[in-house]
């Protein structure tokens, strides 16, 4: 009984490490998978947004009174808790980190342009949109697999 002991010791400790390593490698390999998701849902949701689809962009008198203008701030402002709650549900490293926060500064700034110039809103969505532009560009390439479409290029 004794004889055999050290060594049942030793692959007990082994089996043990390799369930350890094999159940870290899923646990990294599942975060990722679950990040890239998170980008990715992102992107095709920035893609199909109506509020920032290349178009006119002239200045509106009046349009503080618009339905238009507040369905392209509500769209801002929804687009810009979508990317806080992906930039919550990313790693903390900044090739992910940077572009989704500068995208979140980029919809605080249009709400806050809008806000303070309606009638400037499309010219405002227009600038949006090409501030959202290399940003996505950007968080699509630190990670492999991410496909990035242009905001707003696949609402219609």
């Amino acid at each position: 009984m004794w004889e055999s002991f050290i060594p049942d010791v030793v692959v007990a400790i082994i089996g043990a490490v390799f369930t350890v390593l094999i159940a870290l490698i899923t646990y990294v390999l599942k975060v990722r998978l679950d990040e890239k998701r998170a980008i990715q849902s992102l992107i095709s949701e920035l893609h199909r947004r109506r509020a920032i689809a290349e178009g006119p962009e002239p200045v509106i008198p009046g349009a503080e009174h618009s339905a238009d203008f507040a369905r392209a701030n509500a769209s801002v402002a929804s687009m810009r808790t979508e990317i806080r709650a992906t930039r919550d549900r990313v790693r903390q490293v900044d090739s992910l980190q940077a572009p989704l926060s500068e995208m979140t500064r980029s919809c605080n700034r249009y709400l806050e342009l809008s806000a303070a110039y309606p009638d400037h809103y499309a010219v405002y969505l227009g600038n949006l949109r090409r501030e959202l532009t290399p940003q996505v560009a950007q968080v699509a390439a630190s990670l492999r697999g991410i496909v990035a479409h242009e905001p707003g290029g696949g609402a219609f």
